[in-house]
């Protein structure tokens, strides 16, 4: 048989190739798959403890949600793709599982942290009311009545405010956030012993 139609196997060394292909694996560190499990959680986190608490439609918030979810797929990625070594599919998960959630849930908590002066009102609902399904529902503030910010340091004024005052009556303080979607700042209820829980 001739040398040139003989099958020779070529002799490489594959343990070297596959040890270089899990240094580099190893040498990303996992970093963006991390950003995108606490992007995922934080957001769900923040919508249940904070987006409950922003007078804002459901809507509105998704809307939101997703113009922060898309704005960075609005960056080159040939500007990036050196430092974030990531291909055009990586990097719009990135965007849409880290990117967006995070910067999301910095601006919910700066609209209810940053916040206006509070206002107090009395809501005649009973113990069930809630105030935030009222607005989802109707989209604006439900009857209330005012009540006092400094409730208890004027004997006076708390005594006029609790004559309006039933049981389990609901006083909410409510103020303007910094991106201008009101905040539920406080919720208290009437107790029977004439006072604020």
């Amino acid at each position: 048989m001739a040398k040139s139609t003989t099958y020779r196997r070529r002799e490489r060394p594959y343990a070297q190739s596959e040890r270089q292909h899990h240094a580099v694996d190893d040498k990303d560190g996992g970093w963006a798959t991390t950003l995108m499990v606490v992007g995922l959680l934080s957001v769900i986190i923040v919508f249940w403890l904070v987006g409950t608490r922003t007078l804002i439609s459901f809507n509105v918030l998704f809307r939101w949600f997703a113009l922060f979810a898309f704005v960075g797929n609005l960056i080159p990625l040939k500007w990036l793709a050196r430092k974030i070594k990531m291909d055009r599919l990586e990097w719009l998960w990135f965007n849409l599982l880290a990117v967006g959630p995070i910067a999301f849930n910095l601006c919910v908590l700066m609209n209810f942290f940053a916040h206006g002066p509070e206002q107090k009102m009395l809501v005649q609902g009973g113990r069930a009311f809630n105030l935030h399904a009222y607005w989802q529902e109707h989209r604006a503030l439900p009857p209330h009545l005012p009540w006092p910010a400094d409730f208890g340091a004027d004997p006076e004024k708390a005594r006029a405010a609790m004559a309006t005052a039933k049981l389990d009556d609901k006083v909410y303080g409510l103020a303007e956030g910094l991106f201008g979607y009101l905040v539920i700042t406080s919720e208290d209820r009437v107790t029977p012993a004439g006072e604020l829980e």
